[in-house]
């Protein structure tokens, strides 16, 4: 990740906005639909999830929007695809000096039909040595998903952040594991 000339507390800012839209890139991702109650002998499901991020051009003391679209893919064990899906966020991830949580709603529309969504709240980044950011975010899916409801969801991944755009907007690609668990 490259700093903006400005200060460091401005700087720490655009990496924990960075890591976090890329950790709601992957939120996204987790949020995958299962049967709207969930089986009696419901197991734990991994899924690898690929996401593109963009966050508005960050100002100090206002919270700064982030969308984004990716897909999800669960494997069996012989590691052959068994469900699908397209996913979208958007959330909200508040000025450092705020006293809020970051916020991100995803949407998993998956291969056979069936929906999953969600709201993650609980966000950790941090940014290594070659400047990727490392994520992990957490959240619940809502009960009504028609897929993977009320399940709660843990995502681990990372986020490379692109060259900025000339309005300032950030792109981010991301790559990360989601864990449903009943």
């Amino acid at each position: 990740m490259h700093p903006f000339p400005r200060t460091a507390r401005y700087t720490r800012h655009l990496q924990i906005l960075t890591v976090c839209a890329a950790a709601l890139c992957a939120g996204t991702a987790l949020l995958a639909p299962a049967a709207a109650a969930k089986p009696a002998a419901a197991e734990s499901v991994v899924c690898e999830s690929t996401a593109r991020g963009t966050l508005q051009a960050p100002q100090l003391g206002s919270p700064t929007r982030f969308t984004g679209t990716g897909t999800i893919t669960c494997r069996n064990e012989q590691g052959e695809p068994y469900l699908e899906g397209k996913t979208e966020f958007s959330g909200t991830l508040p000025s450092p000096t705020a006293d809020a949580k970051p916020e991100s709603r995803s949407r998993v529309e998956w291969s056979d039909g069936k929906v999953t969504t969600g709201t993650f709240t609980d966000f950790g980044t941090e940014v290594g040595d070659d400047g990727v950011l490392k994520f992990t975010i957490k959240g619940v899916n809502d009960a009504a998903s028609t897929r993977f409801g009320g399940y709660t969801v843990s995502i681990t991944g990372h986020s490379v952040r692109e060259v900025p755009d000339p309005t300032g907007e950030i792109h981010t690609t991301e790559q990360g594991q989601v864990l449903y668990t009943p």
